[in-house]
């Protein structure tokens, strides 16, 4: 993984680049609720507020009110994670990740990673990524990612990345961990896929506004280290 510096100052490019054209610095959460109203079909429901004590989240597609939802907000990093465990405390539910890159023409590229979680450890997921380039938000996926990667590494079909897929839907044997630190995505083979516990690097390069797949990683999947 590379060193969490470059990564803080090309956000930083965020404040001058004409493409955002903000008057201060962009927030990861302003980025969220952005996607939330341009794509409201299949982007998580949740409701993140402010708080004296940092931010608190309810709402969800799979529970609603009832969710017990935990927040992980490092807006210099512009990384996002909730954590849904449902209606009650347990070790099942739903995580969903949000990181933010920023491409060579300095617009932002946001990346949405949603895990399922059974007994504690992911089963299975879904990566979908949103640019801005063109001045609206739009699905790229296709464009940024390497194609058919959690076909070739998992040994299983790819399921279509569909922007109305939510909740449960559209799930694969692929897990992506969004980076909190340095550029690049983790993703393994989980669940249903016969390698399971297979993981690979998948490498930023800002030049091209997208991602290459990278060295193989060593097992287990690391999520026991995902922080609360």
């Amino acid at each position: 993984m590379r060193a969490p510096l470059p990564r803080l100052l090309l956000l930083l490019a965020l404040l001058v680049a004409p493409a955002v054209g903000r008057a201060q610095e962009p927030d990861i959460l302003d980025l969220y609720r952005e996607l939330q109203i341009a794509q409201p079909n299949g982007f998580p429901a949740y409701e993140i507020t402010p708080s004296p004590h940092g931010p608190t989240a309810s709402g969800g597609l799979l529970y609603g009110e009832r969710a017990r939802v935990s927040v992980l907000l490092d807006v210099p990093r512009f990384y996002l994670r909730l954590t849904d465990r449902g209606d009650m405390d347990r070790a099942d539910g739903m995580v969903t990740e949000v990181a933010a890159w920023i491409d060579s023409e300095g617009a932002p590229l946001v990346g949405l990673s949603e895990v399922a979680v059974r007994a504690g450890r992911p089963f299975a997921g879904r990566l979908r990524f949103y640019s801005r380039a063109s001045g609206r938000w739009n699905l790229v996926t296709g464009q940024v990612w390497p194609q058919d990667l959690g076909a070739d590494l998992c040994r299983g079909e790819s399921p279509e990345v569909v922007e109305e897929a939510a909740a449960w839907e559209g799930l694969g044997p692929m897990v992506a961990l969004l980076p909190r630190n340095g550029t690049d995505i983790q993703v393994w083979c989980v669940g249903s896929s016969p390698v399971a516990g297979v993981g690979a690097a998948v490498l930023w390069t800002r030049a091209t506004g997208s991602f290459a797949r990278g060295p193989a990683l060593p097992g287990p999947v690391p999520w026991a280290e995902k922080p609360e």
